[in-house]
């Protein structure tokens, strides 16, 4: 079952409550305690910081299938901007009635928190990779992570997902910048191992872009489906 949502799709909400957010809009402001999360049913966001002289980090993408953000629910107010990249669909759930229901069923607190070592697991793995890697390893690692958890989500068809985002948006994820983004999706496509044309992906040999960083699916397993990326896609 995809993460996070797994926990909430028994979660009582009201459909009809669903919430449009245009691009470029925010969903969370820093410091501000929101009243519910936000489960994504189309569309994508980004989580990110800035610095006081306008530098951004990205540190989470958020895409069909997630809840944003579970770790609102530990901390008093939110560390962290959340834009959308995307128009969004979103259903709200809670916050008040998901707090009641974390101390009432053991089961549910036990599968959220599960999903909350998940992503610490992700970002152990986003330390080294930021840490360690090239630039090429950093892209191809990101291309392979967001592909699975669309995959995991059935937001794969023939190899090929939407994938909205700008060079910009790749670079404060990587830490690079949009011109060494851009030099290294070239580089990618003349080894003939992805496509990308009018924001929408198409991995054409996965298993050599995941060799090419060392890409290994085990960190998302409470992300995503424990199969191989192109057979959950199928």
């Amino acid at each position: 079952m995809p993460f996070p949502s797994a926990p909430f799709l028994d979660f009582p909400s009201d459909a009809a409550a669903t919430v449009h957010f245009r691009s470029r809009s925010f969903l969370a402001h820093r410091g501000e305690r929101p009243s519910a999360l936000w489960l994504i049913e189309e569309g994508w966001a980004s989580g990110y910081k800035l610095l006081r002289d306008g530098r951004r980090h990205i540190s989470r993408f958020y895409m069909p299938g997630d809840l944003c953000d579970p770790s609102w629910l530990a901390a008093d107010g939110v560390d962290q901007l959340v834009v959308s990249i995307t128009p969004i669909k979103a259903i709200p759930l809670d916050r008040m009635r998901i707090e009641a229901r974390l101390h009432s069923d053991p089961a549910f607190s036990g599968r959220l928190a599960l999903e909350g070592f998940a992503r610490l697991r992700a970002q152990s793995e986003w330390l080294v990779t930021l840490g360690c890697k090239s630039a090429t390893e950093r892209l191809s690692q990101l291309i392979c992570e967001l592909f699975c958890r669309l995959a995991a989500n059935g937001r794969v068809e023939d190899d090929r997902c939407d994938f909205p985002l700008s060079q910009q948006d790749m670079a404060d994820f990587t830490g690079m910048t949009p011109v060494h983004v851009c030099r290294t999706l070239k580089e990618l496509k003349e080894h003939q191992l992805i496509e990308l044309r009018r924001r929408r992906l198409r991995i054409l040999d996965f298993d050599r872009l995941a060799k090419l960083c060392g890409f290994e699916h085990a960190y998302l397993a409470g992300e995503t489906c424990q199969s191989p990326p192109l057979a959950a896609a199928a």
